[in-house]
């Protein structure tokens, strides 16, 4: 009996280690299968791309169309705005309803942004002693893999060594390269706009500061991320346009079918030659709205602090971020809504906005909305913008924390991002032919001056009414007709 359960055993053992054999054959065998599936996606993938590119660059051989470049509109010219009104009232709400006698105008809301999405194909193979390339966006270290082979000469600026450069950049080095560039959008929270810049950084400190090997390599990344660029030359220069999801004030550009692609960084018009075509069905245009400020380095700008009059209890110090300062002053000039879009950086919430909760704790919604409003109206000097920079200049919402002076569409903006991130509520800019205020559709109720829009009351509150409560209108704008941007 001993011997045959031992017989038994060794061959259950043997059949064991035989099953386990089989089974460890089995799963090589169908990693193996994955493995030459994976490269054979890759293999299409990396032929469709050859093939793409090179029927790009073939195109890009044939003589470039000539336009006549038009100057940018001007940036908008306000007249002389109203100095800050002073409110003689002491009643926090009004005591009855005082519909304003008008309908606002409208403007559309804004189409969602589109996502930039990595392209759904396997990841390019790991290429040995691949270089890594370090370079700074807006005072931030970034690092990409970026092979010294990537370095070209442009022999001149004809189509053909252009087309030459194109397809010396259609490797699956650039495929790393773009692969890192898109990671670093997404941990930076950089936007369309931030994106540029990300890719003008690296290609100004990979080939040279503005040369025509960098702008050429800035328009190819953006092509391949996705975009609606072209790519022209212009006095003797390379030079990228973009299309944008708005307005862009002073940027010289072209009117393709209708519509306009922007010249960075040139407002001069003139004949341009262009290189009119797209790489896909499904390029998209550059959106300048942003959902939050992009995280940069931070470096502290020289704190300050902000006391609401009325509600001392309302005081805070600290710095903001030097890094987005920077960002912000060569962000192109747009729709007073971009500036509202933004929000605050988190830097910027952290100190504030623990304060702020603390002040407006236990209140009711007006009474919050009324600590938050007096806050904004009586926490900064006010000064215009012809004043202070010599031009109309919006502010961010972070940047009214760091300039000396700020005027009323920078405190209709901040005034804005408070009341939405804070309570939660529907607010809408007003523009009037001379001033930006704001409009806030409260739950509670309350009465003062008010309009409908889009089947919701909301209440004018105006934070450069100077200690007005909210639900006042200016007495010089109860009867003019503002422009309602929905935020």
């Amino acid at each position: 009996m001993k011997q045959i359960i031992i017989t038994l055993a060794i061959v259950f053992v043997a059949f064991s280690l035989q099953a386990q054999n089989a089974k460890e054959e089995y799963i090589k065998n169908k990693n193996k299968e994955k493995r030459q599936y994976a490269d054979s996606l890759k293999q299409s993938y990396d032929e469709f791309r050859r093939q793409a590119n090179e029927q790009y660059a073939q195109f890009m051989r044939e003589r470039w169309e000539s336009f006549q470049a038009v100057k940018g509109d001007p940036k908008p010219e306000l007249p002389e705005p109203p100095q800050p009104f002073k409110f003689d009232g002491d009643k926090p709400i009004p005591e009855l309803p005082n519909p304003i006698p008008y309908k606002p105008i409208p403007t559309p809301a804004p189409d969602p942004i589109q996502p930039i999405k990595r392209p759904d194909v396997p990841q390019p193979s790991q290429v040995p002693n691949m270089n890594k390339f370090t370079f700074t966006c807006f005072g931030t270290p970034c690092e990409v893999q970026l092979d010294n082979s990537l370095r070209f000469k442009l022999k001149d600026i004809s189509e053909n060594s252009v087309a030459d450069a194109w397809l010396e950049l259609s490797t699956e080095y650039i495929d790393l390269l773009l692969a890192d560039c898109l990671d670093l959008r997404e941990e930076m929270v950089l936007g369309d706009w931030g994106y540029y810049c990300l890719l003008r950084d690296l290609t100004d400190a990979f080939l040279g500061k503005g040369t025509d090997e960098a702008t050429l390599m800035q328009v190819y990344l953006l092509v391949q991320s996705g975009y609606k660029v072209r790519i022209g030359h212009k006095n003797g220069h390379i030079v990228t346009l973009l299309a944008f999801d708005g307005t862009v004030y002073e940027q010289s550009g072209v009117r393709i079918e209708g519509e306009r692609f922007c010249i960075i960084g040139n407002n001069d018009s003139g004949k341009i030659y262009l290189f009119n075509r797209k790489f896909s069905d499904n390029e998209r245009v550059m959106s300048l709205r942003m959902t939050s400020p992009p995280k940069f380095a931070f470096i502290p700008n020289k704190s300050r602090t902000y006391t609401s009059r009325r509600y001392p209890d309302m005081t805070v110090t600290f710095s903001t971020n030097q890094n987005l300062t920077d960002f912000y002053n060569g962000y192109p000039y747009c729709d007073w809504t971009y500036y509202a879009w933004a929000g605050l950086s988190d830097e910027v919430k952290e100190k504030l906005y623990p304060m702020l909760r603390k002040s407006i704790e236990g209140e009711s919604q007006i009474g919050a909305a009324n600590r938050i409003i007096n806050f904004v109206q009586t926490a900064f000097e006010y000064k215009t913008d012809q004043n202070q920079f010599g031009c109309e200049r919006p502010l961010f919402g972070d940047e009214t924390f760091f300039y000396p002076y700020s005027d009323c569409e920078d405190r209709a903006i901040l005034f804005s991002i408070l009341i939405r991130d804070l309570l939660g509520l529907d607010v809408v800019l007003l523009h009037y032919p001379d001033h930006l205020a704001t409009a806030v559709h409260y739950t509670e109720k309350l009465g003062g001056d008010c309009f409908e829009f889009e089947g919701k009351t909301y209440y004018v509150s105006d934070p450069t009414y100077m200690d007005a409560f909210v639900g006042f209108c200016m007495p010089q704008y109860k009867n003019a007709t503002p422009v309602v941007y929905k935020l």
